[in-house]
């Protein structure tokens, strides 16, 4: 749900004059960021169903909540770099926060993969 809002909230944030110069990059973020929200959608339908096709869509989904952010970190990157004809680096810039979160979500996501992939209790609850 947060996803959905902070997309919204940032959506509106743009200025239009910024939202026709480089158009690419925003729709390039919002297909991104509904991917990501269709594939949790999915997710947690399958988990409800209790479906055998369960693990593996959670196993594609933490590892892309993992990697979208990098992914469209080098998006942006490249596209204002081509537009304002700058060095990539200039764009490329990582903040301590966020290696903090990707920190934080890549060992999370490594947790619960394994627990997905180790347990005996989900291999027992989606066998349909």
């Amino acid at each position: 749900m947060r996803l959905v809002v902070n997309t919204a909230q940032y959506v509106q944030s743009i200025s239009s004059e910024t939202w026709v110069q480089f158009s690419i990059v925003f729709w390039g973020e919002i297909a991104m960021n509904v991917a990501l929200i269709g594939l949790a959608i999915w997710t947690a339908v399958l988990l409800f169903m209790h479906s055998r096709r369960f693990p593996a869509f959670f196993i594609v989904q933490m590892i892309c909540a993992v990697l979208i952010p990098l992914i469209d970190l080098v998006w942006v990157a490249s596209i204002f770099s081509i537009g304002l004809n700058r060095p990539f680096g200039d764009f490329f810039t990582i903040e301590p926060l966020q290696v903090a979160r990707m920190v934080v979500g890549a060992i999370s996501a490594a947790i619960w993969i394994t627990y997905v992939l180790r347990s005996r209790r989900v291999a027992n609850t989606f066998t349909e």
